[in-house]
């Protein structure tokens, strides 16, 4: 009989040491003492998207999910822009992927997928309107950025598809967009935008 009731409390206690051990885990989801994360409140963007023409960029409001990190906010506005337009044409294709962001004072560098440059249709407007659309896109949702400098995983292209030399950062600009409310003078400088190489 002495046996049996040791028995028994000997398997209570592997049972009772096993709950301890297992429940946390599986409760403990919505984080540490079971609080869970707040919900972050969708962000409203504007991206640029070219229009029917293929001669200009158009702007279009957008929600997208929100973030507390401006390098990730940064990846998911190119990512929303790569999602397209139900009644504009995209710069950039959808299976381009942001690989990552580094940021120095108002220059973002961009690492891309190959995908930006091999499954761009190329030619020079195409390439201008892909180029403007991402850095505009870029500048007009965080202000202090007025720079972008494209990577193709990790290596800075010379061009696009061999018409837009991006060899350089690119500042914003809106000579090739439609933009409401903003001003012809809004232009963040026209010096310093892609350029096609010399033949």
């Amino acid at each position: 009989m002495k046996r049996l009731v040791l028995w028994f409390g000997g398997f209570a206690l592997v049972l009772l040491l096993v709950l301890w051990v297992v429940w946390p885990q599986r409760s403990g989801d919505s984080g540490p003492a079971g609080v869970a994360r707040p919900q972050l409140e969708p962000r409203d963007v504007v991206l640029y998207f070219a229009d029917p023409a293929g001669v200009a960029l158009v702007s279009e409001e957008r929600k997208i999910a929100g973030c507390n990190e401006e390098r990730q906010c940064i990846a998911q506005t190119i990512e929303a822009l790569a999602q397209g337009s139900d009644r504009l044409f995209p710069v950039i294709s959808e299976r381009t992927r942001v690989l990552g962001v580094e940021i120095k004072d108002d220059l973002v560098r961009v690492n891309f997928s190959r995908d930006l440059v091999n499954l761009h249709p190329g030619g020079d407007m195409s390439e201008l309107l892909t180029v403007y659309g991402l850095v505009n896109t870029l500048a007009v949702n965080f202000p202090a950025l007025h720079r972008l400098q494209i990577l193709i995983e990790g290596e800075v292209p010379l061009t696009m598809k061999g018409h837009v030399d991006i060899s350089r950062p690119v500042k914003a600009e809106f000579r090739y967009s439609y933009v409401p409310g903003i001003e012809e003078d809004a232009s963040l400088g026209e010096d310093e935008g892609p350029q096609s190489p010399p033949e």
